[in-house]
């Protein structure tokens, strides 16, 4: 599927901006070796290669234009060396693995000792604003759902009763439909919206890399508010990014290093 012209722009403005409070705890030595994992297109992995670094992007499904190698990975365990990488980085990626321990005991596996990971983690305003817009595209969700069930009967039974029997199958909306358009569908893996509130907070995150042998040395909310929609994209700009100076962003940057094995 084609990507709008503005959503394309949107799309690499955000990923500039991911991509600029992590940088900043990037070492000076551009002779590390870094590893993206969940590089997508390999746009921000362009940009950090631009940058001098020695990077290696993988994904399990790498998006087409490539602006960068991806190479194809298949699930958590990966074929890497043990302690072959300075630096590990993320972007929108812990939400969507099922087998989070897993993920973490291989990144402790591939870190060196003295190296760092950087993950770029949505929050809980990120949640809470994109289901705040879900509403506004709620009457066209119905729309689309209505046209492909009439396109369906239509293609299904050329000789149908009547009009009104069509309608009548259309509004038949299952349970699960009905509560898919009354709450924006999760990120990733989360079982509901309401599951986010607690798990894209600053203090579950922290826990949760803790927990898996990371020590949180700095986190950094990114410069701007932003949802999952496209709402806006840069209008309000200003505000927004005076509102995530004062923590209500659309993503945080942790830092983190390995915690020493006893």
């Amino acid at each position: 599927m084609a990507i709008n012209e503005n959503d394309d722009k949107w799309f690499k403005h955000i990923r500039k901006l991911e991509l600029n409070a992590a940088i900043k705890f990037f070492p000076e030595n551009k002779k590390i070796k870094i590893l993206e994992i969940g590089g997508k297109n390999g746009y921000q992995a362009k940009y950090i290669s631009d940058m001098g670094y020695d990077i290696t992007s993988i994904d399990i499904k790498p998006m087409e234009p490539l602006y960068f190698p991806v190479k194809k990975v298949q699930g958590s365990k990966l074929e890497f060396l043990d302690k072959s990488f300075d630096l590990i980085y993320t972007s929108h990626v812990l939400a969507h693995i099922e087998d989070l321990e897993l993920s973490f005991k291989e990144m402790r596996r591939m870190l060196k000792d003295d190296g760092i990971i950087i993950h770029i983690v949505p929050t809980t305003w990120w949640s809470l604003l994109t289901n705040l817009f879900h509403y506004c595209f709620i009457p066209k969700y119905i729309f689309k759902s209505f046209k492909k069930r009439m396109d369906s009967n239509s293609n299904q039974n050329e000789y149908n009763n009547s009009f009104l029997d069509n309608n009548e199958k259309l509004l038949d909306i299952s349970k699960k439909q009905k509560i898919k358009i009354l709450f924006s569908h999760p990120l990733g893996v989360n079982p509901s919206f309401l599951h986010e509130l607690y798990y894209f907070s600053k203090s579950f995150w922290k826990k949760l890399f803790q927990k898996n042998g990371f020590a949180v040395i700095s986190i950094k909310s990114t410069d701007y508010l932003y949802s999952g929609y496209g709402v806006f994209k840069m209008k309000l700009y200003n505000s927004r990014k005076f509102l995530a100076k004062r923590n209500i962003t659309g993503t945080y940057c942790f830092v983190l290093k390995k915690i020493k094995d006893n």
